[in-house]
C-alpha cells in the first residue's frame, strides 16, 4: 500500500502537467475558432452593408514626385462624408517609392457621380500649391475603383493630378 501511495505521489505532477497541456491546447483551439468566426462575420457585414452594386474605393499615388510633395488631400462627392488625410514624411517617402495608398471606401448608388479632390502640397520651389481633380464617374452594378494620380510634367516642370478609373 505504501508503494502505491509513493508511486501516486511521484506520478501526480506528470498527470497534472499533461492535463494542463491538454487544456492549453483546447483554449488555443477555441481562440482560433473565435478569430475565424469573427473574420467570417466581418466579411458578411461588409457584403451586407456595402454590396458590390454600391461599393466604391479611392486610392492615391504619386508618380516620381519631383515637382510636387503632397501635404494633404480632401475628397468630396454628393451623398458621402468628406475624406481628409494629412501626409507624414514617411508616407510621402513611401508614395515616392511606388506605394499606392487606399484613401477611402465609399458607398455610391449606380449612376453618374461627381468626385472632387483637392490635393494641397508644395512644389519643387517650396511654394504652396493646390492640385484639383473634378471628374464625373459612372457607377455600374460592379465595384468602382478610382485612383488619384499625381504625376510630373517635365516639359512644364510641374505636377498634374488626374483620376483614373480601374
Amino acid at each position: 500500500m505504501m508503494k502505491l501511495v509513493i508511486l501516486t505521489c511521484l506520478l501526480f505532477p506528470f498527470t497534472v502537467q499533461a492535463e494542463d497541456a491538454r487544456i492549453s491546447a483546447d483554449i488555443a483551439d477555441v481562440k482560433r475558432s473565435v478569430l475565424e468566426l469573427n473574420k467570417d462575420l466581418y466579411e458578411l457585414e461588409e457584403a451586407l452593408m456595402s454590396p458590390a452594386t454600391t461599393r466604391a474605393e479611392v486610392y492615391f499615388s504619386l508618380l516620381h514626385g519631383e515637382f510636387f510633395e503632397p501635404l494633404s488631400v480632401e475628397v468630396t462627392a454628393r451623398g458621402i462624408d468628406p475624406v481628409h488625410h494629412i501626409y507624414t514624411e514617411r508616407q510621402v517617402s513611401a508614395l515616392r517609392m511606388g506605394a499606392v495608398q487606399p484613401l477611402a471606401k465609399m458607398t455610391f448608388g449606380p449612376g453618374r457621380h461627381n468626385l472632387h479632390a483637392v490635393i494641397r502640397g508644395v512644389d519643387h520651389m517650396g511654394q504652396p500649391r493646390e492640385l484639383v481633380v473634378d471628374e464625373n464617374v459612372e457607377k455600374s452594378d460592379k465595384p468602382l475603383l478610382m485612383e488619384i494620380v499625381i504625376s510630373d510634367n517635365s516639359e512644364r516642370q510641374s505636377a498634374e493630378a488626374e483620376l483614373r478609373v480601374w
